[in-house]
């Protein structure tokens, strides 16, 4: 059993200082080519077509977020900009959306809406355009913003005249000389008129915001003008080709050996010669 082991052990390291001969005898091969390689690649990162990035903020939710890439904020950028020149308008439609992307942040609840482009003013520019016709799209219309401007006409009367009622009321109770009773049912009814006040204040406020829309008022960072271009990544591509470039050197360099190893060793080398035969090597 022992001398088993040992024979074993010494086929392992046999095997293994074959592998590192293998490896010095090419190492010229696996660094100075995967270097070239990424060398190539770097350089051509250069003249691929760039992309650069516009980044805003807004407060905003998803349906908002949604409402960005729908047709009726997508048409009016694309004529405004000419973007569908030598396209369908489907065509451009589904380009400008491939530009777009947007993400509600899961703690700020923040909309997060980058655009990207081939030139940084044109991604700060359609970044602007987009914010401006979703603002737009956003405001109801038609039957649906005549029936909250009613409520809004609604509301603020109510406030008037909770406001004037409290007005009076608080005026009778300065100069009242009504008894404990009296003045208690008066001051209850001044702190109902002061609640209805500032309910109806609380509905004006929230049909306000629903008849104005997203606006600017909740834009916290304007659409950036990128410094850089966020794509191609240069460096990356030039690393991911000088770690394929040295991958498949690697393979090369190990498949020959074996098949080196394999022609010299008797019942290897008929296989061999019956792999060629079938592969039409021979």
């Amino acid at each position: 059993m022992n001398e088993k082991n040992c024979l074993s052990g010494v086929k392992e390291e046999a095997g293994f200082l074959d592998v590192l001969l293998v490896l010095a005898e090419n190492i010229k091969l696996l660094m100075i080519w995967p270097l070239i390689v990424g060398l190539c690649a770097f350089g051509i990162a250069f003249v691929l077509p760039q992309t650069y990035q516009s980044i805003s903020v807004l407060q905003a939710d998803q349906a908002t977020a949604s409402l960005m890439t729908t047709t009726s904020v997508l048409d009016p950028v694309i004529t405004t900009h000419d973007l569908a020149k030598g396209k369908t308008l489907e065509e451009a439609r589904s380009h400008l959306k491939a530009r777009i992307l947007t993400a509600i942040g899961r703690g700020d609840k923040l909309l997060t809406l980058t655009v990207s482009a081939d030139t940084a003013q044109n991604s700060q520019v359609l970044a602007n355009a987009l914010l401006q016709h979703t603002y737009l799209e956003s405001r109801p219309k038609g039957s649906a913003r005549t029936r909250l401007e009613a409520q809004l006409a609604e509301a603020k009367a109510r406030l008037n005249n909770a406001q004037s009622a409290a007005a009076g009321l608080l005026k009778r109770l300065e100069s009242s000389n009504s008894g404990a009773n009296g003045g208690a049912e008066m001051a209850r009814g001044y702190a109902d008129l002061l609640n209805a006040a500032g309910a109806a204040q609380t509905q004006i406020s929230i049909l306000e915001t629903q008849l104005e829309g997203v606006s600017d008022s909740q834009l916290i960072q304007p659409p950036s003008l990128p410094e850089r271009a966020s794509q191609p990544k240069k460096l990356l591509i030039a690393i991911g080709a000088a770690l394929a470039a040295g991958m498949a050197l690697l393979l090369f360099v190990v498949m020959q050996q074996a098949w080196r190893n394999a022609a010299s060793n008797a019942r290897a080398a008929e296989k061999v010669v019956r792999i060629r035969q079938f592969l039409g090597l021979q």
